[in-house]
Parts: structure tokens; sequence; C-alpha cells
């Protein structure tokens, strides 16, 4: 086989190895990517924000209904017990009753309000907390894929390389030195096929003595348009 032959083989090889590169590279930033676990888990947090902060409205407005009802019972007793005599003083403690009364009525209302926000608030927290579970499901589902598909580039990568240490047996010191200097210039493509008279790589009509010459096993013939190596078969 010539050392074109053999040049085409190892690129092929190297191209592989640089697409399993490339995948390799993408899988380790998606591995490192818990971008939607984290949005999840900030949403729970803020849902518990608001939770503990409905908690705590509706402790608060129950603990001044409770302590409006005990003033209230207070000055109802005081009223009806008989011990006022005195007309002001009765007519003072009717009006407190009164408006105490209108105090505990907007309490209440305030306080059905807070347990209607309240549950409303439970029951984002307990949706939050699902989706933090169906994230956390998700991830470990994508990145378990993520890994075995890793793992599996990792095999094919080793085989490569062996296959390429065989193929670099075949091909002379001088040859593979040309040839990598011309991946680094060419983006990864050294070697070009001859198809239909021209250069596969750039589309140049190549001239019958340049065909003709890469079809010598023995010698490298290179692209005069983009200087990469020629094989035609």
């Amino acid at each position: 086989m010539s050392q074109a032959f053999h040049l085409l083989q190892l690129q092929k090889i190297d191209s592989q190895l640089d697409q399993i590169e490339t995948r390799s590279q993408e899988i380790s930033s998606l591995l490192s990517d818990h971008s939607q676990l984290e949005e999840a888990q900030r949403h729970l947090q803020q849902a518990e924000m608001t939770l503990r902060e409905k908690q705590l409205a509706l402790k608060r407005i129950e603990q001044d209904v409770q302590a409006k009802r005990i003033k209230l019972e207070q000055s109802e007793e005081n009223l009806y017990s008989g011990r006022v005599k005195i007309p002001k003083e009765l007519r003072d403690l009717e009006n407190e009753v009164q408006a105490l009364k209108r105090t505990l009525a907007t309490l209440e209302d305030r306080q059905l309000e807070a347990m209607i926000e309240l549950e409303q608030a439970e029951t984002e927290y307990r949706q939050a907390e699902a989706q933090v579970q169906q994230a956390q499901a998700k991830e470990a589902e994508r990145h378990a894929s993520l890994r075995g598909e890793l793992d599996s580039l990792s095999r094919s990568r080793e085989r490569l390389l062996r296959e390429r240490e065989v193929i670099l047996n075949q091909i002379e010191p001088q040859n593979q030195a040309i040839y990598q200097q011309l991946r680094l210039r060419k983006r990864g493509i050294a070697v070009a096929t001859v198809i239909d008279e021209t250069c596969s790589a750039c589309g140049s009509t190549l001239t019958p003595a340049e065909r003709q010459a890469a079809r010598f096993p023995h010698q490298l013939v290179f692209c005069s348009s983009c200087g990469r190596i020629l094989y035609a078969g």
C-alpha cells in the first residue's frame, strides 16, 4: 500500500479521535451543568420563605384576634355585671364593646384571608418540592446516560489509538511529520482523495500529471491548489 493510503487511514482515525474528544468535552460540560436542578431548588427556597411568612402572618393575626376576644369578653362582663352604675361609664363601656366587635370582625376577615393565603402557599411549596424531586430524577437519568456514553467513547478511543499505532508503524517518519504539519494548517484534513479528477478537499481540477503521480505508491503528491496530500486510490 502507498504512503498516501496509510496517511488517509491515519486521517480517518484522527478525525474520529477529534470527534471523540469534542464530544467528551461536551459531556463533561453537560455533567457539570446543574442549572435545571438549581432553578428548581431556588424556586423551592422561595416557596419555603413565602410559606414561613404566611405562617407567621397568620399566627400574628390569630394572636390579635385572641387578644381582642379576651378584651371583648372582659368589657362585656363589666357591662352586664351590674357593677357599673354611672350612666356615662355604661355608655363608654357600650361604645368600647361595639368598637371591639368591629375591630374583631375586621381581624377575623383578615384571619380568613391569611388562612387562604397560607393554604395557597402550602400548595405552592408542595408543588415546588415535587419539581425538585422531578429535576433530581431527570438529572440522575441524564447523567447516567451521559456517563454511559462517556465510557463508550473512552473504549472507542482506546481501540482507535491501538489502530493508529499499527498504521503509524507503516508510515515513514518524515511523512508523519508532513502529515502533522498539514493537519495543523488545514483544520485537521491533511489528505484529500481524487474524485472525478478533482481534489475532494478544495474542489480544484487536477492535471493529468497530478492524477497520475497521485497513484504512485512510493511518493507523496500534493494538490497544487490547497497543498494537501493527494490519494488517487
